[in-house]
C-alpha cells in the first residue's frame, strides 16, 4: 500500500507528540492526585497521633465526652469494632484495608491503623476535582493531537508542494532533453540543495553526453584515415605489388604501420570506455623502463638514455602504458637525443625538439586534442592524464625551445 510523504510525516509527528504528551500529561496528574491523597493520608495521621497522646484505654470515654458536649469531629473513628464519630451517618463500614471506598455517591478514605483502630474522612469535593482534571487533560489531549495532525499536515503539504512540482515536473523529462533545468524555489532548505544537485547532474550529464557524441564523432574520423589507407595500398597491391617490389615494400610498411595505429587507437578506445579501477604496488623503476625502452629503440631505431634509479606506488601494466606512450610522444614530435631521467617516486622523460607552445601545454592532456604536426590520434596524453588520475600520480609538462620534459611523480 503506497503511503505518502505527507501523510507518514503527519502519521509519525502526531503519533510522537501522542507519546511525549501522554506522558506529560500521566506525570501531571498522578502529581495532583498524589499531593491531594497524602493532604489526607497526613490530616489522618495527626488525628491518630493525637488518638495516640490521649491513650486507646480512654479513647472511649474521651469521645463520649465529645459526643456528650456536642463536639463535632470531621472523621470517621471505628475502636474495637464500635463507631465512636460518624459525621457522615454512613454506619458500621467493615474495613480490611487502607484505602478510598465509594459508598453511595461518596468516596472515602479509611486509615487502617491497626486491626482496633480504624479513622476515615470524607474526600468527595478530591476526587471530584481529580475526576475533573482528568476529563480536562483527556480534552487537551484530543484536542492537541487533532491541531499537531492538522497543523502538520498544512505544513507539511506546503513544504512538499516544491517537491511535487519538482517531481511532476521530472516525470516530463525526455529522454534527449539534457538542457532542461529547474528553477530554484528559494525555500532555504532541502528543496533548493535538491534542485541545485539535481542541476549539477544534469550539467554533468549533458557535458559527458556531448563528449561521447564528439568521441564518436571523432573517432569515426580518425578510423576513416587508416581504412582508406589500408583499402588504396591494398588496390595497389592487389594491381602492381606482384610485379615492382619498392610498391610491394611501400605497401606492406604502409599497412603495417597503419595496422599499428589502428591498434593503438582501438586498445585507447577501450580503456577509455571503462571505468576501471587500479592496484598499485612499489614497482623498481630501471628493469622496467629499460625494458620499455629497448621494444622502442627496435621498432623506431632510435637510442634512448636511461640514468638513475628509484621506485614508485602504481600499477605495473598502467605504468608501462604511460611510459610507452610518452616515449611514443618524444619520438613522434621531438627530436633526439631522448632521455629518461629516473629518481625516488619520480619519471622524467625528455626530448630535445622544437618544444611546445604554452597555449598548446594546456590542451596537450585534452581529449582528441592534436596540434597541427600531430600524426597521432589525440588519445595518447589525454590517457596518460586518466591513468595517472587513478594512481594519484601527479604529471605536469615543461617545455622550452630545444627541450621538453614530461615529469611524473608519485604521491
Amino acid at each position: 500500500m503506497k503511503i505518502s510523504l505527507i501523510s507518514k510525516v503527519t502519521y509519525i509527528t502526531t503519533l510522537i507528540v501522542a507519546l511525549v504528551l501522554s506522558i506529560v500529561l500521566f506525570t501531571f496528574y498522578f502529581s495532583i492526585k498524589d499531593v491531594a491523597m497524602r493532604s489526607i493520608i497526613n490530616d489522618l495521621k495527626q488525628t491518630v497521633s493525637f488518638l495516640n497522646s490521649k491513650g486507646f484505654n480512654n479513647v472511649e470515654i474521651m469521645m463520649k465526652g465529645m459526643l456528650i458536649q456536642k463536639f463535632k469531629r470531621d472523621f470517621y473513628l471505628i475502636f474495637d469494632g464500635e463507631v465512636l464519630s460518624d459525621p457522615y451517618n454512613i454506619g458500621y463500614i467493615e474495613i480490611r484495608e487502607s484505602g478510598t471506598k465509594k459508598i453511595e455517591d461518596r468516596v472515602f478514605y479509611f486509615l487502617k491503623v491497626n486491626p482496633r483502630l480504624i479513622v476515615g474522612r470524607d474526600m468527595t469535593p478530591v476526587a471530584v476535582f481529580l475526576e475533573d482534571i482528568k476529563l480536562r487533560f483527556v480534552f487537551i489531549y484530543i484536542l492537541a493531537l487533532l491541531l499537531t495532525s492538522f497543523l502538520t499536515y498544512l505544513t507539511t503539504r506546503n513544504s512538499m508542494k516544491h517537491l511535487k512540482n519538482f517531481v511532476s515536473e521530472l516525470e516530463n523529462i525526455k529522454g534527449n532533453d539534457l538542457g532542461f533545468r529547474f528553477l530554484k524555489p528559494n525555500t532555504n532548505d532541502e528543496i533548493d540543495e535538491l534542485v541545485e544537485k539535481f542541476n549539477e547532474l544534469m550539467d554533468r550529464v549533458e557535458k559527458n553526453y556531448k563528449l561521447q557524441e564528439e568521441f564518436v564523432s571523432n573517432v569515426s574520423h580518425e578510423l576513416k584515415t587508416p581504412i582508406s589507407n589500408l583499402i588504396g595500398y591494398s588496390e595497389m597491391l592487389k594491381r602492381w605489388g606482384y610485379k615492382d617490389k619498392s610498391i610491394l615494400e611501400e605497401s606492406v610498411n604502409s599497412i603495417r604501420d597503419t595496422a599499428y595505429k589502428m591498434k593503438e587507437l582501438i586498445e585507447n578506445m577501450l580503456l577509455l570506455s571503462k571505468n576501471f579501477k587500479l592496484e598499485t604496488e612499489k614497482i623498481e623503476l630501471r628493469s622496467l623502463v629499460e625494458k620499455i625502452a629497448q621494444q622502442k629503440e627496435k621498432q623506431y631505431g632510435q637510442k634512448i638514455e636511461i640514468s638513475g634509479n628509484g621506485t614508485i606506488t602504481a600499477n605495473k601494466e598502467a605504468l608501462e602504458m604511460i611510459i610507452s606512450n610518452l616515449l611514443n610522444n618524444a619520438i613522434f614530435h621531438g627530436k633526439p637525443p631522448y632521455e629518461i631521467k629516473l629518481s625516488e617516486n619520480k619519471i622524467e622523460i625528455i626530448d630535445h625538439g622544437s618544444g611546445i607552445s604554452k597555449e598548446e601545454q594546456e590542451k596537450i592532456f585534452e581529449r582528441f586534442y592534436k596540434s597541427r604536426n600531430s600524426k597521432g590520434h589525440g588519445l595518447g596524453l589525454f590517457l596518460v592524464k586518466q591513468l595517472c588520475n587513478q594512481m594519484n600520480l601527479d604529471i605536469s609538462v615543461k617545455s622550452i625551445e630545444g627541450y621538453t620534459k614530461f615529469e611524473i611523480k608519485g604521491a
